[in-house]
């Protein structure tokens, strides 16, 4: 009789713990804060702010699918280091959009900084090929 309880209770216990690790995950984090906190940030006033949501966005990559889209719109700021940390960004993505990718092409001819054009061209070259 023992024994048959005592198998009940190594059968129950395993049980139980095999379902603890079954929790429902939470938000992605990126630097211990929400994804869409950081999209929020590259909004912020501040350009250090940007720069460090796109440094941290640029982490998350595919993860999450409105990162992609923040950061194409990074390329597009005002703030010469938010560009080019974007540009750094979008290289991380496994499946870049063609916006992006033709975003890349205009900075490499327009951008108004010379570091900016520079990088942009070696992403788009990196994303296309050469040509």
């Amino acid at each position: 009789m023992k024994s048959i309880a005592r198998i009940i209770a190594v059968g129950t216990t395993i049980v139980i713990v095999s379902g603890c690790g079954r929790e429902e995950r939470g938000p992605l984090l990126a630097g211990g804060r929400e994804v869409k906190w950081w999209v929020t940030a590259l909004r912020d006033p501040k350009p250090q702010a940007r720069r460090q949501a796109v440094l941290k966005l640029g982490n998350v990559g595919d993860a999450d699918p409105s990162v992609a889209e923040a950061l194409a719109g990074a390329l597009l700021d005002t703030d010469t280091r938010v560009r080019k940390y974007a540009v750094f960004a979008v290289l991380k993505l496994k499946q870049p959009s063609e916006a992006i990718v033709t975003q890349l092409d205009t900075m490499s001819r327009s951008d108004l900084d010379a570091e900016v054009r520079n990088v942009a061209k070696q992403a788009h070259t990196r994303l296309t090929g050469p040509k």
